[in-house]
This record gives structure tokens, C-alpha cells and sequence, in this order.
């Protein structure tokens, strides 16, 4: 478990956790506790992140030596991180005390991106551990499950080949493109909300760590008024290993989420690669992402899948055929579209803890379709 917070005062609440969260089964991680490291401290925090099952954040009154790299506190970059992993969060307020003002800013921010997260208040060292002891039997047991109902409807997804964002055409780069539908539909956007959407994407697109700080955003609209963020393309060098990376999200006045992504390419290798388990990071991913925009509010979402163009793609994992230099063809036809309709729909749990469980099947749906 990660206990993540500025030890300024804290660090009575800090000291009194550790015994404690030993007790109930749990390796609690610090940094007080790392040894003497080679690499810089942030990064250290952020690999303690990955290895962690349980998040636990404390808010007390200061936010943090703020980090050049990400212009935000160690704290702050831990529960981006955390939130990415889709692990269990928990979040602790103290009471009583006088905030930063970053630090009211950052409290604002968790509250308001804090999908899954069970938070509670405390007073002192004595009071936390009850709310500790608490919030852990609440994540072991209380946790939401992912479940799956039959669609109430058809439900119709809005493919990337046809949107007029698109009309230059999709290129010959094979991207995943997942796609989120809110179950049942709602009524579509207005005008007057689309334009306030566009206006607070690309700020929340930053403030949840969706893309890095220092990358340019494109910001277009389209004649139907949806919303489309492209990030900047990047070339790779002739041998380099590409594992894919997010290229843009659009929303549209149905509130369907879509986000693209390039596939692997690996050295000399020419064509895309369909390797399952970067493919089930990537639809993660995208989940999770979406579920931290908090753009859709409805109990059930469905998901849709593409590969387009699937023409220039192989079946694999992409360091062994990166090794070998070639490969086959998995595409049947010239440009062709490769993709999976919605067939039921899941739980909210989908776009958080239950990501990488919602994920699964729609990769094995579409090695199935590619081949």
C-alpha cells in the first residue's frame, strides 16, 4: 500500500500508519523508508505507485516542492499515477488546519476527478488509524463489482472513417480506435454545452495526466458540433520499437468518448502489430481515461472496437516479430476496416477498477475479426 502525502505536518499521522497497515495484511510503502537511490525521487515515487495494490492519499495542509517536469507536487503526480493504474484509492482530509492555497486547489481537483475513491476525514494520529482500518475493510469489501446486462437497445457508434474531422482520410498508420457509449442514450448536447465542453477538455485532459505537459494540443470542431482533440504526431526512426501511443479523443452530442491510438511497430517491421496484451493495455487505458473525463454519468456504457486500416497490421507479440523482420499480412482487403459492435452493457465499473476486466473479451473480439 502507497501512503502518499508531504510529511510536513503529518508526521505524527504518517509514523502512527505504518504498524498499522502491517497488521492488516498490507506492505505499507514510504518514502521515508526508500534507501539511497540512483534515480531522481519523482521517479521513484511513481515506480512505488506501480507496485502497489492500494493507494492511500493524505491531505494535510501543505501541497509540495512543486516538480519542474510536471509543475505539480509529488503528491499530486502519485495520484494521477494511481488513478491510471485503476488501483484502489483512498483519501484522507485532515480537519482543523489552514491549506495551502495549491493545496485547496489539488483538494478541489481529487474531489472532483476522484472516480473510486472512497474519502473520509480525520483529526489526529489516533483518529486516522480508525479511518484507515475502515476505508480498507470498505475497499476489501465494498468495492463495486464489474457486471453486464443486455443492451436495452441498439446502440449506434459513430465510426472514425465517418467523421468529418476525418474527411482528409484515416492514412495508412493502423490505429485502435475504442469507442464509449452512455446506456441508455441520453438526449444530445446542446450548442451552448458543447462549446463549454471544448472549452474545459483541454484543461481537465492535462490536470488528469491524460497526455504529458509538454505536448500541443489541436483543439477542432466539427459542422455536428463534436469535439475533437488531436495530440501532435511523432516519427519513429527505421529500428526503433513504437508501442503505440494516444492520438486524439472526441466527443460527440451523444456524449459518445472516442479515442484513437497508434498500434506497435517494431525495427524494420513495416506493418502494425496486434499483440493482445498491448491491445488490452491500450482498451484499459482508453477506459480509464474516460471514466477520470467524468463526461458520462450514466449507471451502464457500452464499448465499441475498431482497427482501421487493418490492411497493414500482423498478429503477434511485437518484440518477437520486431526480432525477426517481417511477418504476415493479418488484413484481407485493401484499407480494410476491421470492428466489433457493442453486444451488451457494462457497469460504470468499466471506466475504473473493472477496466482491464472490461477490456479482455473486445481484444480476443477483434484478433477474431482481424483474422
Amino acid at each position: 500500500m502507497m501512503i502518499s502525502s508531504v510529511r510536513r505536518g503529518l508526521e505524527a499521522e504518517r509514523d502512527a500508519l505504518t504498524g498499522l497497515i502491517m497488521a492488516l495484511g498490507h506492505t505499507p510503502i514510504r518514502f521515508e523508508d526508500f534507501s539511497a537511490l540512483s534515480q531522481p525521487s519523482r521517479e521513484a515515487c511513481m515506480r512505488a505507485v506501480q507496485e502497489s495494490d492500494v493507494y492511500l492519499l493524505i491531505l494535510g495542509p501543505h501541497y509540495g516542492h512543486v516538480f519542474p517536469e510536471t509543475g505539480q507536487s509529488a503528491t499530486h503526480d502519485e495520484f494521477v499515477a494511481a488513478q491510471q493504474k485503476g488501483i484502489p484509492r483512498i483519501v484522507l482530509q485532515k480537519t482543523g488546519v489552514q491549506f495551502d492555497p495549491q493545496q485547496e486547489d489539488f483538494i478541489k481537483l481529487v474531489g472532483d476527478y476522484g472516480t473510486g475513491v472512497f474519502w473520509d476525514i480525520f483529526a489526529d494520529a489516533t483518529d486516522i488509524q480508525t479511518k484507515v482500518v475502515r476505508a480498507i475493510k470498505r475497499v476489501q469489501d465494498l468495492q463495486e463489482p464489474l457486471t453486464f446486462i443486455p443492451l436495452p437497445r441498439p446502440v449506434t457508434t459513430e465510426w472514425r472513417r465517418d467523421w468529418s474531422s476525418m474527411a482528409a482520410g484515416l492514412g495508412l498508420t493502423a490505429c485502435l480506435e475504442v469507442h464509449v457509449l452512455p446506456v441508455p442514450t441520453p438526449a444530445r448536447m446542446s450548442a451552448r454545452a458543447m462549446n463549454e465542453l471544448s472549452n474545459s477538455l483541454l484543461v481537465a485532459l492535462r490536470t488528469i495526466g491524460g497526455v504529458p505537459p509538454e505536448v500541443g494540443l489541436e483543439l477542432v470542431r466539427e459542422p455536428s458540433e463534436a469535439v475533437v482533440i488531436r495530440l501532435p504526431e511523432t516519427r519513429r526512426r527505421f529500428d526503433e520499437v513504437d508501442m503505440g501511443k494516444l492520438c486524439g479523443i472526441r466527443v460527440s452530442t451523444s456524449k459518445q468518448v472516442s479515442l484513437w491510438y497508434t498500434l506497435p511497430r517494431g525495427g524494420r517491421l513495416a506493418l502494425s502489430v496486434l499483440d493482445p496484451d498491448n491491445l488490452a493495455s491500450q482498451i484499459t487505458e482508453a477506459l480509464r481515461l474516460t471514466g477520470r473525463l467524468q463526461i458520462l454519468d450514466t449507471d451502464h456504457i457500452a464499448v465499441a472496437a475498431g482497427i482501421d486500416p487493418a490492411s497493414l497490421t500482423t498478429v503477434g507479440v511485437v518484440s518477437e516479430i520486431a526480432s525477426r523482420g517481417s511477418a504476415t499480412f493479418a488484413g484481407r482487403g485493401q484499407l480494410e476496416f476491421v470492428h466489433v459492435e457493442p453486444d451488451e452493457a457494462a457497469s460504470s465499473a468499466a471506466l475504473d477498477l473493472g477496466a482491464a476486466e472490461a477490456a479482455r473479451p473486445m481484444v480476443q473480439r477483434l484478433i477474431d475479426a482481424a483474422t
